[in-house]
């Protein structure tokens, strides 16, 4: 557990204001190299998990980049571990993604938060590697409103 500064929208509560994380949320940074032939396979199946993810609201972003020809670089943050392993064995999930590791060539995953053991079975598929977060340097905001226009 850590302190986590609250990003208020009023810098006086920022100032005095902290909270206390018990779980931090799971944050992955997945890079894949995609084999010159399966490209648009991997796009079409990325596509479709973007709408697996609407399923689980505890995944707070999912973000798919092609920087390159045949890379994809993902950033996924999870609420906590149970979304991150209901999201996993979603039934609708399992066939895109099973495409999308298969076109690939190599995957390279790294891995920020408290992820327990189920969790770190799963990210063992992927390579995953951990890695350690500064103080005070991710949060979810106990307050985040998708509505919010401040």
């Amino acid at each position: 557990a850590g302190t986590i500064i609250c990003l208020n929208h009023h810098i006086s509560d920022c100032l005095h204001t902290t909270y206390q994380a018990t779980i931090m949320p799971i944050l992955l940074k997945i890079r894949w190299t995609i084999k010159d032939d399966l490209v648009e396979d991997f796009k079409k199946n990325q596509a479709a998990l973007m709408t697996v993810m609407q399923d689980h609201p505890g995944v707070i972003v999912y973000h798919a980049d092609y920087p390159e020809d045949n890379v994809s670089e993902w950033t996924e943050l999870y609420n906590n571990n149970e979304t991150f392993k209901a999201h996993l064995a979603n039934e609708r999930g399992k066939a895109p993604l099973g495409v999308c590791v298969d076109a690939c060539s190599e995957i390279e995953c790294r891995c920020w938060g408290d992820p327990d053991d189920g969790s770190r079975d799963i990210l063992a598929g992927f390579g995953a590697t951990y890695m350690e977060s500064g103080e005070n340097s991710i949060l979810l905001h106990p307050r985040a409103d998708k509505d919010s226009t401040v």
